[in-house]
């Protein structure tokens, strides 16, 4: 089995995501020991977010590694049905972010769950339909704190 990185890369939908992750110096630790748990979204959804923001938000390395922390759990391989259970996770960054079962299938945030369970040798990824919007916002509010 392929590590988090290798399985993204390999995939073809998650090529937006794996600039972001390289732009920022991320991809040693997607193919480190772990465990973690990913939540990622296809290049479509990067389509979603209007320009000028997504523009803002791919140019600024500082916004990308809060936007990268809100997407990760660390030091642990949730399926989407432990997630769900937990209905609250709390991602790297700090930011509880919600899990739904719903009648159409798991949604995380506004982002319908479009893939789940995909092992790695070192977590597991799950795969959303758009960025959610909650946890840009998040993100922008955590780095204006910065000052940076």
């Amino acid at each position: 089995m392929a590590n988090i990185f290798e399985t993204l890369k390999n995939d073809g939908r998650f090529g937006k995501f794996l600039e972001v992750v390289q732009s920022i110096d991320k991809e040693e630790m997607l193919k480190s020991a772990g465990p973690m748990t990913l939540i990622v979204p296809v290049d479509s959804a990067w389509d979603e977010i209007p320009e000028p923001n997504r523009s803002m938000i791919l140019n600024d390395k500082q916004m990308l590694w809060h936007l990268f922390d809100f997407m990760q759990i660390g030091e642990h391989k949730y399926s989407i049905d432990d997630l769900a259970e937990k209905k609250i996770i709390q991602t790297v960054e700090g930011v509880n972010l919600e899990v739904m079962k719903t009648d159409e299938g798991y949604q995380i945030e506004t982002g319908k769950v479009i893939d789940q369970d995909i092992g790695a040798d070192n977590g597991i990824i799950h795969v959303i339909d758009k960025v959610p919007f909650a946890t840009l916002s998040q993100a922008y509010e955590a780095y204006a704190k910065t000052g940076q």
